[in-house]
């Protein structure tokens, strides 16, 4: 079985992995936080990996597909779907399948009311650290001052060239904060590549949190997809018959108007949403049915 190499990124906060060097099966370290395990295994055509059931664990399929059990990288539009696995072996189908497995062990609370409760740990974690949105985008704009939301870097996933397939990272969103009505409208740059994403749910703090679009920003009128916790959503950005997303003039992918808002429950205390996002990069996006 092959290791995945990791290095800092150069160019960009977070970790390399290297996914596609040498001979699959492939599989990473390990991190953790809150009592959720994380790691990356790529199987190459048909190949088949067990892994250990020590817990609950979660697949999210990034790019290629699973035969077992059946997996693909997008659900069906704005749909929602439970990655929650019970048998411990996967097997890839005929392109392999690149995928995250995630481990939800007995120590993860029932809900995450601190973000110390959540510190990444493993290789590099001096570099994986949380910091407000606040913080984080204070060169861009000054919406997120105040909000109780954090990021932290993450995990840039590496094809055989060295290019970008996936990025992905973790976000929190305390009750009720709206993490602003957007589009991912800005032309690409080489350290921002057009991404066809969608988010994964460690935790949803109230149940209430989720996905909403909407006309434009201001709007009153929000159509809501709240996302339970070990569910991913389908697709918001548009895409076209050969699943392809569809792209603007200045190469960015075609999305409406969309967020995340966290739920409110009237309870005292706070109690986060806890997400990852899957950047998952144009060249490698497509939406299969």
């Amino acid at each position: 079985m092959g290791t995945v190499p990791v290095s800092l990124s150069k160019e960009r906060l977070g970790l390399d992995l290297h996914m596609y060097e040498g001979d699959g099966p492939a599989v990473s370290d390990k991190w953790s936080f809150g009592g959720w395990k994380l790691y990356f295994v790529r199987l190459d055509a048909g190949q088949s990996l067990t892994l250990d059931g020590a817990g609950d664990i979660f697949i999210k399929v990034v790019i290629g597909a699973l035969s077992s059990p059946a997996r693909v990288p997008y659900v069906a539009a704005r749909a929602l779907a439970d990655t929650r696995i019970t048998d411990t072996k996967l097997v890839a189908g005929d392109e392999g399948a690149l995928v995250t497995v995630l481990v939800k062990t007995s120590s993860a609370p029932e809900r995450v009311t601190s973000m110390n409760d959540i510190a990444l740990v493993g290789p590099h974690d001096d570099r994986l650290g949380w910091s407000s949105f606040g913080e984080r985008f204070a060169a861009y704009t000054d919406y997120f001052n105040g909000l109780d939301a954090g990021l932290t870097p993450g995990f840039h996933l590496l094809d055989a060239k060295g290019e970008e397939i996936c990025y992905l990272y973790l976000w929190t969103a305390g009750k009720g904060v709206d993490l602003s009505t957007h589009n991912h409208g800005r032309p690409p740059s080489p350290t921002s590549p057009a991404f066809a994403e969608v988010h994964w749910v460690v935790s949803n703090g109230t149940g209430k949190g989720g996905m909403y679009e909407t006309a434009e920003p201001g709007a009153a009128h929000r159509d809501r997809l709240p996302v339970p916790e070990g569910f991913e959503h389908g697709p918001f950005f548009e895409f076209d018959a050969s699943g392809a997303p569809i792209l603007r003039e200045n190469g960015a992918v075609t999305y409406p108007w969309h967020g995340w808002q966290g739920g409110d429950d009237g309870q005292p205390g706070q109690a986060y949403d806890v997400v990852i996002p899957f950047e998952i990069t144009v060249p490698y996006a497509r939406v299969t049915a």
